[in-house]
């Protein structure tokens, strides 16, 4: 246990210079179960940069808003018992400052969202896909003209496919259709149609794919980059 402490200590004053007041949220569910749904939920809604599953733990950036550039969050799981784990999120803005009032609803959300993951409230992905060797196109299918990042189905609601993408160097830069989406891995939310996915990263060979995405389907693809 002391071990554990000194290592969450060391990651949270390296990656964390400034901290805020940590927030911490009770589960009435395993450490493991806990850990797993916290992660789920960053990796569905944010960019996560950093895992440690041995010590359960992990960082990840939202995105930025009308107020703010967005957080760095380092969140991690103690163990209480059998049946319980306490989630413990540290937030602070992207320009290192400790994040109060905006960086404490984030993180009340976020346990909100695990929460929502724990009880199996999060909707499920109609389709799921093998992950592949490198960056594919999903098989053809019958797609609206002109697809744009904020179409929406005739009913009103967003038809939207998922393309999961990692890549190996890990946090190689991803940009959708010429705008910076985040760093590998990365969750992306897209219209039905074709897209151009490009990965780099310094050092390496840029790759770039064109690929056709399908309403309400998930796949999940890997950007192995060169030398």
């Amino acid at each position: 246990m002391l071990k554990r402490l000194l290592v969450v200590s060391l990651l949270f004053a390296v990656c964390l210079p400034a901290l805020a007041k940590p927030k911490k949220k009770m589960y009435s569910n395993g450490a493991t179960d806990l850990f797993t749904a916290a992660l789920r939920t960053a990796r569905e809604r944010h960019v996560v940069t950093y895992v440690d599953e041995k010590m359960l733990m992990f960082t990840f950036q939202t995105g930025h808003s009308f107020f703010t550039k967005g957080f760095v969050a380092n969140a991690s799981i103690e163990p209480q018992d059998e049946n319980r784990a306490m989630l413990i999120i540290n937030v602070q803005t992207k320009d290192g400052e400790a994040a109060f009032g905006a960086g404490d609803r984030m993180a009340d959300k976020f346990f909100d969202q695990v929460r929502e993951e724990l009880a199996g409230q999060v909707k499920q992905k109609s389709s799921v896909k093998a992950e592949e060797a490198n960056v594919a196109v999903a098989p053809p299918k019958a797609v609206p003209p002109e697809p744009s990042l904020t179409a929406t189905s005739l009913a009103g609601k967003p038809a939207l496919g998922t393309v999961v993408l990692t890549a190996n160097p890990a946090n190689a830069e991803v940009s959708v259709d010429g705008n910076f989406v985040g760093n590998a891995p990365v969750k992306l939310k897209l219209t039905p149609g074709k897209h151009t996915i490009m990965v780099s990263a310094k050092g390496y060979q840029g790759l770039t794919r064109d690929i056709t995405v399908m309403p309400d389907s998930e796949v999940r693809l890997t950007a192995e980059l060169e030398r």
